[in-house]
């Protein structure tokens, strides 16, 4: 889902005009992005924390050369997942796997005693070659047809 999809998915579901709701989307996001960038994080209960993290400096490598490199210490964004959030994804989750297991769900053993099966023998057929035979070439001679003056 895009932007856009989202923009009309909440206009559908609340009946309020897609440009009220797209102003709304827009400002909600700004304020989010605004509070986590000025260091405080944001918290939406069911939905999830959005919140700056620290990364400290470290030494890499670069793979190519080998060389190490010294890396500055960053800020990033982090998001975590809220409990509601994550019991209904994997609810939705579960609620497909059993139609996929069922599928793959290997036969109940029987307690009777097996047949042993018996095995034919495959045999392969000979191909026979058909012998080249050689005709012998038969040269004529050439005849000179002669003409009379």
């Amino acid at each position: 889902m895009n932007r856009g999809q989202l923009i009309d998915a909440v206009a559908a579901a609340t009946d309020l005009p897609r440009t009220q709701v797209e102003a709304t989307i827009t400002a909600t996001l700004a304020q989010v992005r605004g509070t986590v960038a000025s260091g405080d994080k944001v918290q939406l209960p069911g939905f999830g924390t959005f919140e700056p993290r620290e990364r400290g400096a470290r030494t890499a490598r670069n793979p190519s050369t080998g060389a190490q490199l010294q890396l500055a210490a960053t800020r990033a964004v982090g998001f975590k997942v809220g409990a509601t959030f994550k019991q209904e994804v994997a609810d939705s989750l579960t609620a497909k796997a059993p139609k996929k297991a069922a599928a793959k769900k290997a036969p109940a053993k029987a307690t009777a005693s097996k047949a042993t099966a018996s095995k034919a023998t495959a045999s392969k057929a000979t191909a026979s070659k058909a012998t080249a035979t050689k005709s012998t070439a038969t040269k004529s001679t050439a005849t000179k047809k002669t003409t009379k003056k």
